[in-house]
Order: structure tokens, then sequence, then C-alpha cells
């Protein structure tokens, strides 16, 4: 007697449905990829240049540390003459001559507070451009994927995702009026700046190589300030269009998760700091380089933040707007609400919620299957 012949696994040949199917939005223009490629040159040059006059010319780290201010010397300069601030470019040159011939070392003061905070603010869109809709897309769909990659993992670590909320209900404010300098934001870019800046304190006062000379503490700590400030300011725009995930009882905001992150490392990381300075001083020099060290996050966050506010905000904020419709076309909460135990979208006939014309779509059964023939051109695949 033949046996019964095994049933094919039928589920073999069923496609897995792709949970991200998020569209590919890409704020960056062609000269947006031409400044971070030429970045990203300027600073592997510098590196080279560092290493060189550490190596051969005898020069300790601190004080070759302005070579790796050039990058954001030379993107300053560039969009200087790209938005015809010939004016400004003639009053630099002027205040830097003059102070070359009254006191020569305060000429890198005036390059690094009038060119190269420029070129932080630049760099900072650039990378708001290429994160907004990457980091939101990952957000949209963290909580509904079967499998989280290392992307995803590293993005509900840095915004403090909650676990148990539906995130594809992402809302931003689309009618934002830009009229000032958000200086609770500056605030927070100066607190976290201060963070980054205390790993770097630890991290200095534990090396026994680390010799504070008080005529070099404010050349190279600049330096570092502009990478901080390129790193800490551009998640304000979070801030900015209000990102947020809406729920039935309160908002998640997307900045403010951001900011809890590093606020519970912030005392810890401070008190370790203290202890340290006053394990390891034999005078005032300590306090003197963390002293310093925030006058100079302050200083220069501020005039970036100036710099980027007046110039660059605006534009990247339209920009994100604009195409808020292509990456979120429709609103995918249901409404529920607790009190009244049933949808804010339900008609009282069963099976038949309220949906707006904009969201149905035209059955297509002339090949014996449903398709979908869209109205018209935007792509509603995300409902």
């Amino acid at each position: 007697m033949k046996g019964i012949p095994k049933k094919k696994a039928a589920d073999s040949g069923k496609k897995k449905i792709k949970v991200d199917n998020s569209p590919k939005i890409d704020l960056l223009s062609k000269r947006d990829k031409i400044t971070l490629l030429l970045f990203i040159c300027l600073f592997v040059g510098s590196l080279v240049a560092l290493w060189y006059l550490i190596a051969y010319q005898d020069l300790t780290i601190y004080s070759a540390l302005p070579t790796m201010a050039i990058p954001f010397f030379v993107i300053g300069v560039i969009f200087y003459i790209i938005r015809r601030r010939f004016i400004a470019v003639i009053a630099v040159a002027a205040i830097s001559l003059v102070a070359y011939l009254l006191l020569p070392v305060s000429v890198l003061f005036i390059v690094y507070l009038l060119v190269c905070t420029e070129g932080v603010a630049q760099m900072v869109e650039i990378i708001q451009r290429g994160t907004f809709y990457t980091i939101l897309a990952s957000i949209e769909r963290v909580n509904v994927k079967d499998a989280l990659s290392l992307k995803d993992k590293f993005i509900v670590f840095l915004f403090n995702i909650p676990v148990d909320i539906d995130t594809r209900n992402l809302k931003i404010d689309k009618n934002i009026i830009v009229d000032k300098i958000p200086w609770k934001d500056m605030l927070f870019s100066m607190m976290l700046a201060l963070l980054f800046c205390m790993f770097l304190w630890i991290y200095l006062f534990l090396n026994p190589s680390f010799d504070i000379g008080l005529q070099g503490v404010p050349i190279h700590t600049f330096t570092i300030v502009l990478y901080l400030s390129m790193v800490v300011m551009p998640w304000s725009i979070f801030s900015t269009l209000n990102a947020r995930i809406d729920t039935e009882y309160r908002a998640f905001k997307i900045y403010s998760g951001f900011l809890g992150t590093f606020a519970r490392m912030f005392l810890p990381i401070f008190a370790a700091l203290i202890f340290l300075i006053i394990a390891v001083s034999s005078g005032p020099d300590n306090f003197y380089y963390v002293a310093m060290s925030l006058v100079m996050i302050v200083v220069m966050i501020t005039f970036t933040s100036i710099m980027y506010y007046t110039s660059n905000e605006v534009v990247v904020v339209n920009d994100i707007v604009d195409k808020w419709g292509v990456f979120h076309p429709s609103s995918i909460y249901s409404g529920y609400s607790e009190a009244g135990k049933k949808s804010t979208l339900d008609d009282g006939v069963p099976g038949t919620p309220r949906r707006d014309p904009s969201e149905c779509f035209i059955p297509d059964i002339t090949n014996g299957s449903l398709g979908t023939e869209h109205s018209s051109d935007q792509d509603y695949s995300r409902i």
C-alpha cells in the first residue's frame, strides 16, 4: 500500500512581509554631498598633519591640535563666499590683521569664533538633513519588528524609546514659525557638550603625560569644542519640529528621550570627575582647565547657534516639512479612547470605520485578483 504522499510545505513559498517599507528620503543636495566629502578629506588631511607635527616636529598633541580646525575653517570660508558675505570676509580679515599686530595669539580666537563656527553650522545642517528621516524611519517600525538591527537597537538606546507604545504614530509640527533663537535648546546643547567634555577631562587627568600649560589651554580646548558642537547640536531639530509619538494619554517627545539618555549619565560622571580632580590635583591648574573649558563651551556653542539659527535652520526645517507627506502620508493611530471604550473612527456600522477618501484605493479585479490602483501618485503602502 502506497503511503500517503507528504504534504508539501505550503509555507515554504510564502514571501516574507517586509515591515520596513518606509520611503527613502534624501534631503542632501548635490552641494551638501560635495561639502560632506570635502570635510571628510580635510579631516583626514588634518589627522595626517597632526601626526607629522607630533612625530617629526617635536610638538605636543596639545600644541598641534589646532590643525584639526582646518576643515571647519575651509568650509566656513567657502560658505561666506557662496552666500556673498564679502563685507563679513573683509571685516574678519581686517580684524585678524589688527589683532596680529597687537596680540598675535588672539588671531586664532578670532578665526575660531568668526569663521570656524560658520563651518560648524554648515556641518550641523548636513548632519540633520542626512539623519532626520533615517532616524524616524527606524523609530516608526521599531516596536512592530520581529528582530531589531544593530542600528535600530542603537537608536532605541539613544532616544530612550519605550517598548510599550505604538511607535508608528509619529507626528511633527508642520506649521511652525522660526523667528527667534531657541535659547532653551542652546542650553541643552551646552549641557550635552559639557557631558562629553567630562569624559575628556577624566581621560586627561588620568594621563600622566598630560601637562596643563596655562597658555595652551584655551587654544586646543577651542578645537575640541568645535567637534563637540558638531556632535551635540544636530539633534535639536527634533525639538524644533516637536517630533513625537502620539498616544492616548501623553505624547512621547523624541528629543526629551534623547536628553533623558544622557541625563542618567550626567551626575555619576560629574561626581567621578570631581573626586578625580581632588585626588590628583596638586594645585589650581586642573580647576582652571575645567573652568576655561566651560567658558569655551558657552562661547563656541553660542556663536555657532547664532550662525546656525540665523542662516540654516529655516531652510532645513522647510525642506523636512515639505517631505513629511511622502514619509508619513496618513496617521496610523486609530484614535482608540479608553474612556469611550470605542474607536473615534467608529461610525456605528460594524466593519465600516470612517476613512479619508484620499486613503482609499480602487480595486482592480481585471486579472482575477484584487490589486490596488491608486487614484493618485501618492504612496499609500504604509497605511
